[in-house]
């Protein structure tokens, strides 16, 4: 008995001793023979076979190496996305810059837990560092399993180290201290519009001035802001990127988020202040902060920029993101609602958001009003 698929789709063939030879000719022009008692066995093999050639992965052959760099091929090419532009970005330095190099020589189908485990054991990064690092290796096997390329994640079973997560939101002295010490400041409106909104570093960032309504006092949050970097990732070397706006995640159910009377005036003044800034030779993208010469801010120039109204400020530095806790752990102590503060922050669930739909923007309003008065705006 021979089973043909189409030209090129394998053939699987009953020998004369009652076995099944199952044969595919991969991406290269090599020739994998397989074997199996069992024609249901024999049909799945094949199958696997064929997957394995689109993904351009010979499972006899591929190493760890060339299976991740297959995997990354396919996020970054897929006509729809999987993953936002940072998001692949972040899997990308992960993969080359931490995996390859300790795991990447093993062939995949050998690859074990116990090779797993030693290079978690063995990498120096701090421990949340350590969790993200194995998290891209478990997703990216967990797409070799899928595919039938390997019968079990090894990524799965480590033992991981203890990684508590330690945010640091600031209390009201500091968050006063923070606002009074940046007063003026280029980037004095940003924290405190962080402070006042919740927003994450890309929202905030993205923000243009058709998002902003100074007379109403409300932002909407339309879009976020992030870099797409283009070629691969190499130690050492800074990448050339483009600017490229995504959706928000998911979650923010409130189309206008009410602002503190402070701010709207803080942002009213940048605003003038950025037109009087502007020169001929702007590129103009419309933002609320953009560089002197009108530019987006990479992260790394806005946390510079934040340690340094922290040190300003006489606080201990921290993440921006610390912001965002920040603001949700004020209104925590000035007596807001849960859901009123997961509707600010864009964490509430679709049940919650139907359920205080009509309420949603007024109690948002109250809630601003609090930290305002507490913040002695």
């Amino acid at each position: 008995m021979v089973r043909m698929g189409k030209h090129g789709q394998g053939s699987i063939t009953l020998r004369k001793d009652g076995r099944y030879m199952i044969r595919v000719t991969m991406a290269g022009g090599r020739r994998v023979t397989s074997y199996s008692a069992d024609s249901d066995a024999a049909v799945e093999e094949l199958r696997r076979l064929l997957e394995a050639r689109e993904l351009d992965v010979d499972p006899t052959r591929s190493t760890v190496e060339a299976f991740l760099l297959s995997w990354l091929a396919s996020l970054r090419d897929a006509r729809h996305r999987r993953v936002r532009p940072r998001t692949y970005d972040h899997y990308e330095g992960i993969v080359r810059l931490h995996i390859i190099p300790a795991l990447g020589r093993h062939r995949l189908d050998r690859l074990r837990e116990h090779h797993v485990q030693a290079w978690l054991d063995a990498d120096q990064a701090a421990p949340r560092t350590v969790l993200h690092h194995r998290a891209v290796l478990r997703r990216a096997l967990s797409v070799a399993v899928r595919r039938r390329l390997i019968a079990v994640n090894p990524a799965v079973g480590v033992e991981l180290p203890a990684a508590p997560y330690t945010a640091m939101p600031l209390t009201i002295v500091e968050a006063k201290a923070l606002l009074g010490s940046s007063a003026g400041h280029r980037l004095g409106p940003l924290w405190r519009l962080a402070l006042d909104t919740g927003l994450r570093e890309a929202e905030l960032l993205g923000l243009g001035w058709d998002d902003v309504d100074l007379e109403a006092g409300t932002v909407s949050v339309t879009s976020q802001l992030q870099r797409l970097y283009e070629g691969p990732v190499v130690q050492g070397r800074r990448r050339q990127g483009r600017w490229v706006r995504t959706p928000v995640k998911g979650g923010r159910r409130l189309e206008r988020l009410a602002l503190m009377p402070a701010t709207v005036t803080a942002l009213t003044a940048h605003r003038l202040a950025m037109v009087a800034e502007r020169t001929p030779d702007w590129v103009y993208w419309g933002l609320c902060f953009p560089t002197s010469r009108g530019q987006p801010y990479e992260s790394s120039q806005i946390l510079r920029e934040f340690h340094r109204a922290c040190r300003d400020a006489g606080i201990e530095e921290r993440r921006i993101h610390d912001l965002r806790h920040s603001t949700a752990s004020l209104m925590d102590e000035l007596g807001v609602a849960e859901h009123v503060r997961q509707n600010r922050l864009g964490h509430a669930t679709a049940a919650m958001a139907r359920r205080y739909a009509r309420a949603a923007e007024p109690l948002d309003r109250d809630a601003v009003e609090r930290l305002s008065r507490a913040l002695g705006g």
